[in-house]
């Protein structure tokens, strides 16, 4: 009889691969890259957005987003629709070569925000410095970093009517299932090259999650939407205030994708920052200390295309109440943060609001890095705000 093995969205039959790249080892663990199919079923809708197929139609487009008095909401739904799909959603599952402290059973999954991939958790500069995977497992802990849907190794699906916050929020529960029923690193153990390290892992004992900007606002939505699927949550460059997004799109700076510079292989509706754009959002603090050249053409060189689709539908993950959330959450905000704080993350915080959006969170948080960006991983102290987060782990049980 031919045995079969279900891994969540998988059936793997003997003697058939798993895709995966090389597993790569790292002074404090190991990873692999995984090409991991997830199915969703979610609401969507189409909008009545411009349509962008070049970059006189793009800076149109990031004005029409940015005017006062464009909807960004329910009444601006032409139809509402349904998107059932399978998607490959590429994925870095790392684990660390030590557990003397216990943390390798909390499995952190960490979204990215718009403009990058999952990189943006990874930095190949100075990876000591910046990369929050590599001091993630030098603390001990397991990570999986993932390319949200339309960016990076995923799949580039329709930018405006598929690549859709509802879409964005399933996959995160899609892939957090497969962490907490084991299935994540079954599929992990069975993918080429083989790694004895992958083979003997036990299912994560606690499951939390990471976020930063739109990642961030996923992040927060599924927390409130799924509270019991997390262990605790810390959520960097978002913060719900007026003051959130106020620089409006323009700050962009974007351009076509799929004529910019570089040019992108994408479809209509996609764009991309130029490098002004990337300063404007990402870069802040003083200049001469906050980050150096290297990093902003770091910073630049990882950027990543934009589905518009996104901006559209964002917000539906605001403002959702989540009493089924019952764990530590912390917000850390970067000191300068253009846009989540138009520059200025000071005494923007209302610790009351937050109680009463997660009202049985064990403890929240707000902690702020000084003399930073928007892209705390890329600013000169970013092992400062690494040990921040980590330091809220640890004094939650995590």
């Amino acid at each position: 009889m031919v045995s079969t093995l279900f891994l969540g969205a998988l059936l793997i039959l003997p003697g058939i691969s798993v895709s995966a790249s090389a597993c790569l080892e790292r002074p404090h663990g190991y990873c692999k890259q995984l090409d991991i199919p997830v199915p969703i079923t979610a609401n969507t809708a189409i909008y009545d957005i411009p349509r962008v197929d070049n970059d006189i139609e793009a800076v149109a487009w990031a004005i029409y987003d940015a005017t006062r008095t464009t909807i960004h909401g329910p009444k601006n739904i032409i139809k509402n629709t349904t998107t059932s799909e399978t998607f490959n959603i590429h994925a870095q599952l790392c684990i660390p070569k030590s557990n003397k402290n216990g943390k390798h059973n909390t499995l952190q999954i960490a979204t990215h925000g718009v403009h990058y991939d999952s990189r943006y958790w990874d930095s190949e500069y100075k990876p000591e410095n910046h990369s929050y995977v590599e001091a993630s497992l030098k603390a001990g802990y397991s990570i999986l970093t993932y390319d949200r849907l339309g960016v990076g190794q995923s799949d580039k699906p329709d930018a405006y009517d598929v690549v859709q916050a509802p879409v964005e929020l399933e996959i995160l529960r899609q892939l957090t299932l497969m962490a907490r029923n084991g299935s994540l690193y079954e599929f992990a153990s069975h993918a080429k090259p083989s790694n004895p390290s992958f083979k003997a892992l036990e299912t994560p004992h606690k499951v939390v999650h990471i976020g930063h900007s739109f990642g961030s606002f996923l992040t927060s939505a599924f927390i409130a939407n799924y509270g019991p699927l997390s262990d605790g949550a810390i959520i960097t460059g978002y913060l719900y205030t007026e003051n959130l997004a106020s620089a409006g799109s323009t700050s962009f700076s974007v351009e076509y994708a799929a004529t910019g510079s570089p040019p992108f292989n994408r479809s209509s509706g996609y764009v991309v920052c130029q490098r002004d754009g990337i300063q404007n959002i990402f870069f802040g603090g003083n200049p001469k200390t906050a980050f150096t050249e290297e990093l902003l053409e770091y910073g630049i060189s990882i950027k990543q295309p934009v589905p518009i689709g996104e901006f559209a539908s964002a917000f539906s993950l605001l403002e959702n109440p989540g009493p089924s959330f019952r764990a530590p959450v912390q917000f850390l905000l970067p000191e300068f943060d253009f846009y989540i704080c138009r520059g200025d993350c000071h005494d923007l915080f209302n610790l009351t609001a937050l109680n009463q959006t997660y009202p049985h969170a064990t403890k929240i948080e707000v902690a702020l890095q000084p003399n930073t960006g928007h892209a705390l991983p890329l600013h000169n102290n970013a092992t400062a705000g690494f040990q921040l987060m980590f330091d809220f782990f640890s004094r939650n049980g995590l």
